[in-house]
């Protein structure tokens, strides 16, 4: 009843290419008892093929013969590829000499032989059996069909079966449309970090993520990109977190999120906009780049805020100005004061405060900061002289000596290592700064020595009157003692006898001032004015001479002189008065007219001569030229003269004990 072993694997086989696995187990099934059941599962695919093929080959009379048949080859074998989910597909599958039958596998599990494919719905083989096509058409590709698919073909007839290679069918989900965990708008403070977070799930593979600010540059810093595999292990989410620490130049944009995959034909945005609240940002300009001493300087404070509702403060070396709060600030008439002085523009809003400070830059001429003073020296001994001078840009200085050329110095500090009789003298320092005026400054070096008296022998006053008697003296170091005497007897100051002597200091010396009040006959005659200091003594014989009073003829001149111009005067004013009025009669108009010109050529003859007989009474008796301490007369005073000294009880010290710098 039973056929033989090796007649039903024959049979089976022969059944297994025919119909399938699946067509095969429930035909299996139902033709053998139960007790094959297991055995028949327990043999997988590989198995069979292996050893089914062998078992053929032993027991049949036409495998005791080699087959004649060529092999079965691929002519085209499915390769590696891509599809998006929706999308229909088509894995290549041709066969040469094709003897046996042939299947697609999916992840090693057979999906059948027929082209139908009953099983599958999804899939079918298309092409035809002559030109040995059996390619897998996939219609909307789904995410199981991410697998491995191989094309089999099963031996026959001696011929051996053959597997194509394995064919990675990969599919691409789209993602979702992106999205900001933040929103699409923020409102943020400048210098507070945020994190600014897009997401875009279910994608396969991934979505590309890219964050683009503003300006729809790609944002490649403090980004951070991460995935989270869903449960089908294959699909996942993607993140990209953006650490950002707002500016003021992000207000007001908007950042974009971009979300690439293969499976999208373009990419997918999100955007989000934001509102920066920032403290104010100033611009502080000045009205012009080269500010000069005597300018008006204009500052305008530019400020940009959010919010724009700002307080504005100016401030000069930190300190508040009062009352000035609006955006510009002038200074009127700009001194040289203001020089290296700080200005500056506070504002303020809610969010913070915003300073910005210039400094200013003052051009100003030369200017000596304090006054040279005369140098006093023994011979041989080391002088230096200062020129302190101020300035921008910092001054120019030269030294030269009695009026030349010739630059001793161009340093502030001119050294005279040894100072001898032909260095003595007078020392000019000059300063020049560009675009503005020369300055200059004489100083006088001096050997010390014996004092010298310098005035003139013979002096005048009025009786009467308060007279002044003039000892100059030039002594190097100053005088330690003066004295005035007549008749070889002191002048007594300290009875209050109506004199009183007052001292000036001069260049190289004093004035001493003998005043006599309401001098008296007995107080005209010869005086003597003596002088001492460390190195020696002097003394000169000074008369004092009594001046006339203008005589009573020339005061009577002069009173009727005045009397004549005020009448002329007056004269002069009425006739133009009459000139003004209207006269009918041209006649006599025109005589009136002739003779009142004649007149005033008259009157203006006699006003002009009494003019000048005024002025020809100016007194020249009290010319005081000889008070006057001008340069030329200080430079005489620093000359030795000989006929200064007429008296022989005074005889003037010798060259080369004493010396003095001319002008």
């Amino acid at each position: 009843m039973y056929r033989t072993k090796t007649e039903t694997f024959v049979t089976e086989s022969k059944m297994w290419r025919t119909i399938g696995y699946r067509r095969w187990f429930s035909w299996r099934t139902s033709k053998l008892p139960r007790l094959h059941i297991m055995t028949i599962l327990f043999i997988s695919t590989v198995f069979l093929e292996e050893c089914i093929p062998k078992v053929i080959a032993q027991n049949t009379p036409a495998s005791r013969s080699r087959s004649s048949r060529p092999p079965q080859e691929f002519a085209i074998e499915p390769a590696d590829r891509t599809a998006i989910v929706g999308k229909p597909a088509v894995l290549p599958c041709r066969v040469l000499n094709k003897a046996g039958t042939l299947q697609w596998t999916r992840d090693g599990f057979g999906l059948g032989s027929d082209r139908e494919l009953r099983g599958f719905p999804r899939y079918t083989m298309v092409g035809s059996d002559d030109e040995g096509d059996f390619s897998l058409q996939i219609n909307s590709v789904s995410l199981e069909d991410d697998a491995m698919f191989q094309c089999q073909v099963g031996a026959s007839d001696g011929v051996a079966g053959i597997r194509s290679r394995n064919a990675a069918f990969t599919v691409y989900v789209p993602p979702e449309p992106p999205k900001i965990v933040q929103g699409d708008f923020l409102r943020t403070t400048a210098g507070m970090t945020v994190e600014l977070t897009c997401e875009s799930h279910a994608g396969k593979p991934p979505a590309e993520l890219t964050w683009l600010d503003g300006e729809g540059n790609v944002v490649t810093d403090d980004i951070e990109y991460t995935t989270q595999l869903l449960g089908d292990n294959k699909r996942a989410n993607a993140a990209l977190k953006w650490t950002l620490t707002p500016r003021r130049e992000h207000d007001g944009k908007t950042f974009t999120c971009r979300s690439e995959n293969p499976a999208l034909t373009q990419p997918l945005h999100a955007r989000i906009s934001l509102e920066v609240k920032y403290p104010p940002e100033i611009t502080l300009k000045v009205s012009s780049d080269k500010i000069m001493e005597g300018d008006n300087v204009k500052f305008t404070c530019e400020a940009v805020a959010n919010p724009a509702d700002v307080n504005i403060k100016w401030q000069r070396n930190d300190e508040v100005i009062a009352g000035d709060h609006s955006t510009t600030y002038t200074i009127s008439r700009v001194t040289r004061e203001y020089n290296k002085d700080t200005i500056s523009c506070e504002v303020s809003n809610a969010v913070g405060t915003t300073k910005s400070t210039h400094t200013l830059n003052v051009l100003y001429g030369p200017v000596f900061r304090s006054t040279i003073e005369n140098v006093a020296a023994d011979i041989g001994s080391e002088v230096t002289l200062s020129c302190d001078v101020d300035g921008n840009p910092k001054p120019d200085t030269v030294w030269t000596f009695e009026g030349s050329d010739a630059v001793l110095s161009t340093q502030s500090k001119l050294v005279i290592p040894q100072l001898t009789l032909d260095r003595a003298g007078r020392y000019t320092c000059r300063a020049t700064v560009v675009g503005f005026p020369e300055i200059s400054t004489d100083v006088l070096v001096f050997i010390k020595g014996p004092p010298r008296v310098r005035s003139d022998p013979v002096q005048y006053g009025m009786e009467g009157e308060v007279v002044k008697l003039q000892c100059v003296i030039a002594s190097v170091p100053p005088p330690t003692r003066i004295l005035w005497s007549r008749n070889s007897q002191h002048v007594d100051i300290d009875n209050n006898d109506g004199y009183e002597i007052v001292e000036e200091t001069i260049a190289g010396g004093v004035k001493n001032i003998l005043i006599i009040h309401n001098a008296d006959e007995d107080d005209f005659g010869q005086y003597n004015c003596s002088v001492w200091n460390a190195f020696g003594q002097d003394s000169m014989l000074i008369l004092l001479k009594k001046q006339k009073s203008l005589p009573m003829l020339i005061i009577l001149a002069g009173v009727i002189g005045g009397i004549v111009f005020i009448v002329s005067v007056t004269i002069v004013i009425i006739l133009c008065l009459r000139r003004k009025s209207v006269i009918k009669d041209e006649d006599y108009g025109s005589e009136k007219k002739t003779k009142q010109s004649d007149s005033a050529s008259s009157g203006d003859s006699d006003f002009k001569a009494e003019i000048r007989t005024a002025s020809s009474l100016s007194n020249n008796e009290h010319d005081r030229s000889w008070e006057e301490n001008s340069d030329r007369a200080q430079d005489n005073i620093f000359k030795y003269n000989p006929n200064d000294y007429p008296e022989t009880n005074f005889p003037p010290k010798p060259v080369s004990l004493f010396f003095l710098s001319q002008a």
